[in-house]
């Protein structure tokens, strides 16, 4: 349905505004609403590249900022309401959340998410997003990717973002949480700058990593390249790697004394094709067990297929790693 303008302007624009209100919003809520938004000459969205701490680590990890995961984040603060975020991290999907300054009890379930045009653009045509759970708390709302890039691209096109929930058991009284589109094209241009840099992988991924090698041999396989490549390219995205311990390992096939040698030129190995991709020489550690630390039967084949392996720690400064067996 189209509103169209043909006498005196800004009455025109101020109609057509409100009827896009009455098609989007029932008269009800419009009544009966309390509406929590930053003043239009006063909106901020702030870009940063941050560092979370990970979760594997307690409460305390955040203390160290090298033991922390590369994070991007892009928020906005609500006068006397909270704050909402957009944030990706190394290795997981876009999300965005809203903190408030209090908890949101159990009265409301459900939310109503819209997008409206800005007064300026009377022509726009509002979006109805759905409804999505409004969880009790200090973060009533979380949205998948899929949602998450719909309010962005609204923003995008200058449009204001809205939550609206009831306040209360009876549903009369409601409360609208509004996101203006207002300086936010530079914000996210940062925003989108910062997860371009972010690896595709994160800690992780990559802090416990093993590779097998073929009976009595240190040479590299393919499939150990292609290991080897990827660690390189995350070690180049995370400067809170201090040091990578390469443990050489063999089957009981052979000489106890040759297979002590055989573990340590496979640590050598991998340790010299990682140097080759620009892995600095001071942050290795090297050790082999030769036979002496099997994971398997050295009774079959495939339990010897097995023992024959390298396993690759990543420890970050203040001694973060994965467990598992090597």
């Amino acid at each position: 349905m189209a509103y169209r303008c043909s006498t005196a302007a800004r009455r025109c624009k101020k109609a057509a505004l409100g009827l896009t209100l009455l098609l989007l919003y029932p008269p009800s809520l419009l009544a009966n609403t309390q509406h929590f938004q930053a003043p239009l000459n006063a909106v901020k969205w702030e870009p940063s590249a941050k560092q979370e701490p990970s979760a594997r680590q307690g409460p305390s990890a955040g203390k160290n900022p090298s033991t922390e995961n590369l994070h991007c984040n892009l928020s906005h603060d609500i006068p006397l309401y909270g704050r909402a975020t957009f944030a990706k991290s190394a290795g997981h999907t876009l999300g965005f959340h809203m903190t408030t300054n209090w908890n949101i009890g159990h009265n409301a379930k459900r939310a109503r998410l819209r997008a409206m045009p800005p007064e300026w653009r009377p022509q726009a045509t509002g979006q109805d997003l759905g409804e999505i759970p409004v969880q009790p708390g200090n973060t009533p709302f979380r949205l998948d990717e899929s949602l998450t890039r719909r309010l962005l691209m609204a923003l995008q096109n200058g449009m204001e973002v809205s939550f609206s929930y009831p306040a209360g058991p009876d549903e009369q009284d409601h409360i609208r949480v509004s996101l203006p589109g207002v300086n936010f094209r530079q914000a996210m241009d940062e925003f989108v700058t910062c997860m371009g840099r972010l690896p595709i992988y994160d800690f992780a991924d990559f802090s416990d990593s093993v590779v097998h090698f073929v009976t009595g041999t240190d040479e590299l396989t393919p499939k150990i390249h292609q290991r080897l490549d990827a660690i390189a390219k995350y070690l180049s995205t995370d400067p809170a790697v201090k040091k990578i311990i390469i443990e050489g390992h063999t089957d009981d096939i052979g000489q106890y004394r040759d297979n002590g040698r055989l573990g340590q030129h496979r640590s050598e190995a991998i340790r010299n094709y990682l140097r080759a991709l620009g892995v600095p020489a001071d942050k290795f550690e090297l050790r082999s067990f030769g036979e002496r630390r099997p994971i398997y039967t050295n009774t079959t084949d495939e339990g010897r297929a097995r023992n024959r392996r390298a396993h690759i720690t990543l420890v970050r400064e203040g001694g973060e790693q994965a467990g598992g067996q090597h």
